[in-house]
């Protein structure tokens, strides 16, 4: 993110809902951060979701963003759009959700974070499309998907972000 945007184009000041997803290095696990800037609330879609020592190391690992976003609002002046009750820079409440999906097989934490995303975007109840038997399927049609990619950008030539210098003001 530069400044007030993202760089695929949306201002914080458009977008009421920001989903990100976090790898929690500590745990080597991850998340889906679903960041609402009109309740400002942060609401964690975890598939592996422990009671207990889990969460609890979850939400310390989400502390950052729970502590950064609001000092980044402060900063951007995004409080005098999207107005916060009570007022101020304190973190952001963190909850996590209960009743959704959770992964039956160790490292398809990944797969569960995309597809609790395409979920959200979509407008789609997670509990009933993220499938912990699916997971084996959704992973394969994933590695189809960057396959597909890489061969239409070699083809064609596209150039990613990466691929070239950008000026970042």
């Amino acid at each position: 993110m530069t400044g007030v945007q993202v760089q695929s184009g949306s201002s914080w000041f458009d977008v009421n809902t920001l989903l990100i997803p976090v790898h929690l290095a500590d745990l080597k696990h991850w998340v889906l951060v679903k960041l609402e800037l009109t309740s400002w609330t942060i609401e964690v879609y975890d598939s592996l979701q422990h009671e207990g020592r889990h969460n609890a190391r979850v939400k310390k690992g989400l502390e950052c963003l729970a502590v950064f976003i609001p000092m980044l609002a402060e900063r951007i002046n995004l409080f005098d759009v999207k107005k916060r009750e009570p007022p101020g820079i304190h973190p952001i409440p963190v909850t996590i959700m209960k009743d959704i999906p959770k992964q039956a097989n160790v490292g398809y934490c990944g797969m569960f974070t995309i597809k609790y995303a395409e979920c959200l975007l979509e407008g789609r109840d997670v509990r009933y499309w993220v499938i912990a038997e699916r997971m084996q399927l959704f992973r394969e049609w994933q590695a189809c998907f960057f396959w597909l990619h890489a061969k239409r950008k070699i083809e064609k030539a596209y150039k990613s972000d990466d691929d070239v210098n950008m000026d970042i003001d």
